[in-house]
């Protein structure tokens, strides 16, 4: 699979969200200092920042500054987390930044570019960016809900990579439109909770256990499909069912995992080899334009094997989103 970026990042952002209470791992980390739990003081901050750092040295890893998740521009959380930043350069002027927000945050237009160019001022070398979706009910489906948040997103990245490198963080497939805007770096895993940013991960269940589906990465489809889908493909046209999935049909879920993250690793390379954005825009939009016509295939070939859905959401409604951004940019 090739070389690999170790980050560890403290999700600090997780730990202070209403509700998170799973903390028998987290805790044993001791990153709060005896100010208490909290970036709503200086302080507290500095006392966090420290740990978090010494943390991070001792194993040797580039060191990422914590932060809140911002749900609103104007918000308190939104000063706490510029103040946490400063303090995070102040103690290692080379340290990564981190900047979470909400659906809410990312839609909310020149509110929201405002408050990235006061991120900005901070001139991090590289930013570690989380999109967290309204729900999260569904791979992608919850961040392809929101047009205008994508396309926010888009825009920030954009903006920060004009003089930071960017990593996204939690999203997968979708971080192909992320690559298009600038970002070098989509962070995946084998993990749901690698691949979208669940707030659901950090509270104790008191349901049954779920025993997760079987799915198949399609990498032409740019989707992550149910298998038994997968098998009604694979029966209709076995030649271009390998095709749509880039490769043989995996055998198991382990084998689902490496095939999954090759195709995001090769089509993340395929849009960012191109560093003019114009380019890496153009790349994406056909490889999105290329799916549409093989959903529209599929289901000429078995009416309804597609779901509405399904195209809505790995292939419609990210082209949307890149089509705004790349409006908004002057890109197309």
């Amino acid at each position: 699979m090739g070389s690999a970026e170790v980050l560890l990042d403290p999700m600090t952002h997780a730990r202070l969200l209403p509700g998170t209470n799973k903390l028998e791992d987290y805790e044993t980390w001791g990153l709060w200092g005896p100010s208490g739990i909290g970036l709503n003081t200086t302080t507290r901050r500095i006392e966090h920042v420290e740990r978090v750092f010494g943390r991070q040295s001792e194993l040797s890893l580039p060191r990422l500054s914590p932060t809140l998740a911002v749900g609103a521009a104007n918000s308190s959380e939104a000063d706490q987390a510029v103040e946490t930043s400063r303090v995070a350069r102040g103690i290692d002027r080379d340290c990564y930044q981190s900047f979470v927000g909400t659906v809410d945050l990312f839609a909310s237009g020149a509110a929201l570019d405002a408050y990235v160019g006061r991120l900005a001022g901070l001139r991090a070398s590289t930013w570690v960016v989380t999109l967290i979706p309204a729900a999260s009910t569904n791979l992608v489906g919850d961040l392809a809900a929101s047009t205008a948040a994508l396309a926010g997103w888009l825009r920030t990245i954009h903006s920060l990579s004009a003089r930071s490198r960017v990593i996204v963080q939690n999203c997968d497939f979708i971080g192909l439109l992320a690559a298009a805007a600038g970002a070098d770096t989509v962070g995946s895993g084998w993990d749901r909770s690698m691949k979208v940013f669940d707030s659901g991960s950090y509270q104790v269940s008191s349901g049954s256990p779920r025993i997760p589906a079987s799915y198949v990465t399609q990498k032409m489809l740019l989707a992550v499909l149910r298998r038994s889908l997968a098998d009604d493909i694979q029966r209709l046209n076995p030649e271009r069912a390998e095709t749509l999935r880039g490769g043989p049909m995996p055998l198991n879920e382990a084998h689902q995992r490496v095939h999954h993250l090759r195709a995001v690793r090769d089509l993340v390379s395929d849009i960012y080899q191109i560093r003019e954005r114009a380019d890496s825009v153009a790349i994406l939009r056909a490889l999105y334009e290329d799916a549409l016509q093989e959903y529209s295939w599929l289901n000429s070939q078995i009416p309804g094997l597609i779901s509405s859905t399904d195209r809505e959401i790995w292939a419609d409604a990210p082209l949307r989103a890149l089509s705004e951004y790349a409006k908004a940019e002057g890109i197309w």
